[in-house]
């Protein structure tokens, strides 16, 4: 027989105001389940699984921790690694004429803080520059700054990344105008781009020396073809056809109105990690990295003796995350971690070297455009650029073959950036040359406007 526990309303109000120990034990379980699940939700909702492609919540993260001195050592954001490459702007309170010019150049004070910046760079005034060419009086290297919407000519050499595959020797100098690019917008190359969109095309003049498959030198790393040439061929092209200065007729280069971009390395760092093409050993990457820097920029001296003032280098994007590499069904694929490495290295030497060779030319202007900062932001980033694939590069819709570019892919081919990759570049290189322009830099300022 069942016992029937009997009701009331008193036992009731007892129990409520005076649970059981099996009550409590139960209600205080639940609050610790509960809070449990709400700290991993939390958790959860910061994790990179979560946040798929995007680290911005990491950023935020490791902001706060370096603000509240929590955790160890963190490395700096990819997205403030490469916006500290920049040179900073004066804020739209900053009006006047700088009385004391900022140093525009690698060695800029980019990350001095702001009350620095106005103490030491911007002592601000209304008097007009000295001369209309731009020298800084007192400037004991009587640097002309450099000036990109003022630039008149532009000179390119490297390899397959940059060329027009231009042979001026045999077809002879031309008025540096590609009619062809003229309010075109897709199927370009990026200095193409930089000729045809980022600047007036009606001004500049564009000469494209540059050649696919060239190497730097022969004497560390040859092309695979004796045609393909390398960086030395192509200045000797330059001298022969382009000076003395001003050059031919069609051409009338100065010092100060014209820019030299090289870009140089994919082939060397390709050539470098393949065994089969060194009778079978190895070359070493450390050694043979330095050279290579060591020959570019020992090179660029040769068109500073030619008159060249103004130079633009670019670093190598990170190699071995291009599918010829990162792929396992792709050739490089057994390669990948000596290219990471020599690229790195590669970098490295160069970062060093243009910062040196800009204090031993010290009437010349050194930009170094961080290709691979920026290439490593998109691929991290695709969604911010526009870009949908950053493997695949090839597409097919209904049994054709659609322009890949506007497809959004990353890569033209295995290891050839698109055009709309190709776009991306010219548009940041452009923002970098800009930004180390006397226009933004020397010029007088309003809150609205620069007048240069």
């Amino acid at each position: 027989m069942s016992r029937r526990r009997t009701y009331s309303p008193s036992s009731s109000t007892s129990e409520l105001m005076y649970p059981s120990r099996k009550v409590m034990r139960f209600c205080v379980l639940s609050i610790f389940i509960i809070a449990g699940v709400w700290v991993f939700t939390l958790n959860s909702d910061l994790s990179s699984s979560t946040t798929g492609n995007s680290q911005l919540f990491k950023r935020s993260k490791s902001n706060h921790n370096d603000e509240t001195g929590g955790g160890g050592e963190e490395k700096e954001h990819l997205v403030d690694e490469y916006v500290n490459l920049f040179p900073k702007i004066r804020s739209y309170t900053e009006t006047g004429q700088p009385k004391s010019p900022p140093v525009i150049s690698n060695n800029n004070n980019n990350n001095l803080n702001d009350d620095d910046r106005e103490q030491h760079n911007f002592q601000l005034e209304q008097d007009e520059l000295e001369n209309e060419d731009l020298i800084i009086t007192g400037n004991p290297s009587n640097k002309i700054p450099f000036d990109w919407p003022r630039t008149k000519k532009l000179f390119v050499f490297g390899d397959s990344f940059s060329t027009r595959d231009k042979d001026y020797r045999k077809d002879g100098i031309d008025g540096g105008h590609f009619q062809e690019l003229h309010g075109k917008a897709t199927d370009m190359k990026w200095a193409d781009y930089l000729y045809a969109v980022f600047h007036d095309f009606h001004i500049l003049q564009y000469w494209n020396l540059a050649k696919v498959g060239a190497t730097i030198h022969h004497s560390v790393l040859p092309p695979g073809l004796e045609s393909y040439g390398t960086f030395e061929t192509q200045i000797n092209d330059f001298q022969d056809l382009f000076t003395p200065m001003p050059g031919p007729w069609q051409v009338q280069w100065q010092s100060n109105d014209t820019l030299f971009i090289v870009v140089f390395g994919i082939n060397d760092n390709g050539r470098l990690n393949r065994d089969d093409l060194h009778e079978g050993g190895t070359l070493n990457i450390t050694t043979t990295t330095k050279a290579l820097v060591d020959s570019l920029l020992e090179q660029s001296k040769r068109l500073h003796g030619l008159g060249a003032r103004n130079f633009l280098f670019m670093t190598l994007p990170p190699l071995h995350l291009s599918p010829k590499y990162k792929l396992p069904s792709q050739v490089g694929h057994d390669i990948h971690e000596r290219v990471e490495q020599s690229v790195l290295e590669f970098n490295d030497y160069l970062r060093k070297g243009v910062k040196n060779l800009e204090l031993e030319l010290n009437d010349s202007n050194l930009m170094l455009f961080d290709l691979n900062k920026f290439w490593n932001l998109l691929l991290t980033y695709p969604e911010l650029f526009g870009i949908t694939d950053i493997s695949r590069f090839r597409i097919t819709i209904d049994g054709r073959l659609p322009n890949f570019g506007r497809m959004g892919l990353a890569y033209h081919d295995n290891q050839h950036v698109s055009w709309s990759s190709a776009e991306l570049i010219a548009r940041s290189v452009n923002g970098l040359l800009l930004r180390h322009s006397a226009s933004l830099q020397l010029s007088n300022a309003t809150e609205t406007e620069y007048t240069a």
